[in-house]
């Protein structure tokens, strides 16, 4: 019986590391994946990203080739084009409330403001991703004043 149970525990922790491992070196696709499946659902425009090269371990992480559209009934084929965003963050930090963001790198970036006075592209696409997340009331500007009942409702993630 005791030997029955080693050997279950010994398989249950290979598998768990052989499963690990695929997650780690199916990460880069698996966001590829999300940013071009999540992404047009939130903003309500074609989205697409060139490829991601991400490192859990070094909390680094890049974004090549990242496009996004722009809504029905402009003119131009997209809002934004990102040749390469890179970011570095402690990799600790990504589990305690306040996550420490080392540096952000954007290089390439073509961003098109296409509109009129009462709309344009990119509110359009903010107010789709507003609408999705169930939020149309503006982001707030925090002041020590307004954070202190935020702090009351709870932690939450600092960047």
């Amino acid at each position: 019986m005791k030997k029955i149970i080693i050997i279950g525990s010994v398989v249950s922790v290979v598998i768990f590391i052989g499963v690990l491992v695929a997650v780690f070196l199916s990460l880069n696709s698996i966001v590829k994946k999300g940013v071009e499946t999540v992404g047009p659902k939130v903003t309500k425009v074609d989205v697409k990203l060139g490829a991601a090269d991400i490192s859990a371990l070094s909390g680094s992480g890049k974004l090549k080739d990242f496009f996004v559209g722009n809504p029905e009934g402009f003119k131009s084929p997209s809002a934004m084009n990102v040749g390469l965003v890179e970011i570095s963050v402690a990799p600790k930090s990504v589990f305690s409330d306040v996550v420490v963001i080392n540096e952000i790198k954007v290089q390439n970036a073509e961003i098109t403001l296409e509109g009129n006075l009462t709309q344009n592209n990119l509110t359009r696409i903010m107010d789709n991703v507003k609408e999705f997340s169930g939020t149309n009331a503006p982001v707030p500007v925090k002041s020590s004043e307004s954070a202190k009942p935020a702090a009351e409702a709870g932690p939450k993630k600092k960047i």
